[in-house]
């Protein structure tokens, strides 16, 4: 899949006939004009491979984005993801007492929206737009539950021809299952969106450590009157993401547990219900005033049917077989 991925991204983006790509078994080897007249001409020049290593502490240092970005299109809506491999990291932070530094593993390259899902995008897929900032066709969609952004993910996949991820599984509004080797849309796992955050450093926020440089970065209190903003306004992190620490929170596909066990057991209660359902949402959002809900190891949770002016989602799609 990653291949095919690969080869139609790259027809958009490189179709000067003197450049040619070609991938081979982890490798890229690039050709150029001058390369081929050299061989023409018993001169051939060495071409350059260069290897994608074992992804840490940055797999992407020697690797141009291109060679990562995949664009992806509906109708006359464009949007991109991002390539991210397999490898470990620090996942946590001294100062989160529900997420302190211990060592994760991805063990499954993963595909991770460039952007949070845009109000364009959105409408285009459940034709309806339930925005507070609503008419900002570049800002991304709030207002959307947990619930929301799964169907979302579910319809888009319908539209693009993939397998759905998700599936209900009882009668209970909260009760889904995902299928995580299936090739549609899905939310990512908080391992994941923390992962893709850090990009291989250990920065605090997304793209920085530099708390003087937060505003560089991120839509947050200080600098966003209130507001989403258009997507991509800000400077991306390491491996190309935008707004991870700002603009909107994010929900991800995990319940609050098990990072913390639950103070209470299911008693068969609503409220109890919620406890047992809430889902993580990550990367702050336009109205924290306070820096350290930025980070990108900061987490909370909502219930899954909450809807706010400052939650929205970004997609994620398992590399699959």
């Amino acid at each position: 899949m990653l291949e095919n991925l690969r080869r139609k991204s790259l027809t958009k983006t490189y179709n000067d006939p003197q450049h040619q790509v070609h991938f081979e078994l982890g490798y890229a080897r690039y050709e150029n004009h001058w390369s081929m007249y050299q061989y023409k001409n018993q001169y051939k020049q060495k071409l350059s491979k260069k290897k994608i290593e074992p992804p840490f502490l940055n797999p992407f240092t020697q690797v141009s984005k291109e060679f990562r970005l995949f664009h992806f299109r509906l109708d006359a809506i464009n949007f991109n993801m991002i390539f991210c491999p397999k490898g470990t990291f620090t996942m946590g932070h001294g100062s989160q007492k529900d997420n302190e530094p211990r060592t994760e593993i991805i063990d499954t390259p993963f595909l991770l929206g460039e952007t949070e899902v845009t109000q364009e995008l959105y409408e285009k897929v459940m034709n309806t737009n339930p925005s507070w900032f609503k008419n900002r066709p570049q800002n991304p969609v709030e207002m959307v539950s947990w619930v929301d952004a799964i169907k979302f993910c579910n319809r888009l996949s319908e539209l693009q021809g993939l397998d759905k991820c998700y599936t209900k599984n009882s009668i209970l509004e909260y009760d889904w299952l995902c299928d995580f080797t299936k090739n549609g849309y899905r939310l990512p796992r908080e391992t994941e969106w923390e992962y893709a955050a850090k990009a291989g450093t250990e920065n605090r926020w997304a793209g920085t450590d530099d708390e003087s440089k937060l505003g560089k970065y991120a839509w947050f209190d200080e600098n966003s009157n209130e507001s989403t903003h258009p997507v991509k306004t800000k400077l991306p992190n390491e491996w190309g993401f935008y707004d991870m620490s700002g603009n909107v929170m994010e929900w991800c596909w995990d319940r609050k547990y098990p990072m913390e066990k639950p103070s209470t057991k299911w008693s068969g209660t609503y409220s109890a219900y919620l406890d047992n359902y809430y889902r993580v949402r990550r990367g702050g959002g336009w109205l924290n005033d306070n820096v350290a809900s930025l980070r990108s190891a900061a987490r909370n949770n909502y219930s899954p049917g909450d809807r706010r002016g400052r939650l929205g989602f970004r997609v994620a799609r398992s590399i699959v077989s």
